[in-house]
């Protein structure tokens, strides 16, 4: 299982890939949009990670713009965490708002490995049940 990392400093992409290495994933890290887009053609990642410092240029709505035009069956597989300032963690609404599956606040870093263990293993049985009611509905 692999995770892109989004991040725009340093010493947070470290701690990032660390945790996400302390999950069991392994971690591939891009400085850009146009690098994070480009991994996605050839890639299936399960986690994506992306911080409100991530490429001034494009960053978070890049992402969010591929991630909301690709195609349903790929993107259920990705669960996409945004680390942000601006909200709490688990900001159920704000996630809901902005097509992403989890919010993190950046102030909660020392909570980084429960909270994407509990995210990932909350993504994995929603779309376990998701992807199993589509079978008996015969659409899947």
């Amino acid at each position: 299982m692999k995770a892109l990392i989004c991040i725009g400093s340093n010493d947070l992409e470290k701690k990032m890939i660390s945790a996400v290495k302390q999950v069991g994933l392994n971690a591939e890290a891009v400085t850009n949009t146009k690098e994070a887009l480009k991994r996605f053609e050839y890639h299936l990642y399960n986690l994506v990670i992306i911080d409100d410092a991530f490429d001034q240029n494009k960053g978070i709505a890049g992402i969010i713009d591929r991630m909301n035009t690709m195609d349903m069956f790929l993107r259920r597989r990705i669960c996409l965490v945004w680390i942000s300032n601006k909200f709490k963690t688990n900001d159920n609404f704000a996630s809901l708002n902005f097509s992403v599956n989890a919010i993190f606040n950046q102030g909660d870093i020392s909570h980084i490995e429960p909270f994407l263990s509990r995210t990932l293993l909350d993504h994995k049985r929603f779309y376990t049940v998701f992807n199993e009611s589509l079978k008996i509905a015969q659409k899947g």
